[in-house]
């Protein structure tokens, strides 16, 4: 169930305290449907909304609005959110259990939501003109560094394997990311090739 005072507090605690609150939120074992309602789904909203009106403000860029609006930015990025997270939980989860880790989706899916929280807040703070893509930025880089450390608390990899793993998931995600991307680009491109005939 949403509770936005969980929320914050997660958010508030991945920035200041991360190892503490991953440790806190993974030792209560929330299913992904959970950690989804908690803060998943939230983050995201939340981001593409602050993200579309402050390219608003600033006459700035925002990716998931751009030319959309803030209802089919909204559909837009909660779909790529929801497929992104997905994908990427699954292959942490995945190939935990090939590194000596455990297979948990569960937990990958925690640990996926709370260390892409730094990426969405850059993403929320992308549509201020100049400073906000450099934010962007830094929030994917440290994201992608939560990512890491957080590996072998939410599916126990092993120390001397995590960076195989890191660089495996990383490599796959990045795969199955151009496969699905491609995938919807030409399904896109077909319908809109149908259109241009009628």
């Amino acid at each position: 169930m949403f509770n936005p005072g969980k929320t914050i507090e997660l958010v508030r605690g991945s920035l200041t305290e991360p190892a503490e609150t991953w440790q806190s939120y993974l030792g209560e074992d929330p299913g992904w449907q959970r950690t989804a309602m908690e803060l998943t789904v939230p983050l995201v909203v939340a981001a593409i909304v602050i993200g579309w009106l402050l390219s608003l403000i600033f006459g700035g860029y925002f990716y998931f609005g751009y030319g959309r609006g803030v209802i089919l930015g909204l559909i837009f990025g909660l779909l790529s959110a929801a497929i992104s997270v997905t994908v990427l939980s699954f292959l942490v989860s995945f190939f935990a259990d090939k590194f000596g880790g455990e297979s948990d989706f569960d937990r990958a899916f925690a640990g996926v939501s709370l260390a892409i929280i730094p990426g969405w807040i850059g993403a929320a703070l992308s549509g201020i003109p100049f400073l906000g893509p450099l934010l962007q930025l830094a929030g994917t880089i440290i994201g992608l560094v939560f990512l890491y450390k957080i590996i072998p608390l939410a599916v126990r990899v092993p120390e001397d394997k995590r960076v195989v793993h890191f660089v495996v998931v990383i490599i796959a995600a990045i795969v199955v990311q151009l496969i699905i991307g491609l995938i919807l680009g030409a399904g896109t491109m077909a319908g809109s090739a149908g259109m241009g005939r009628m």
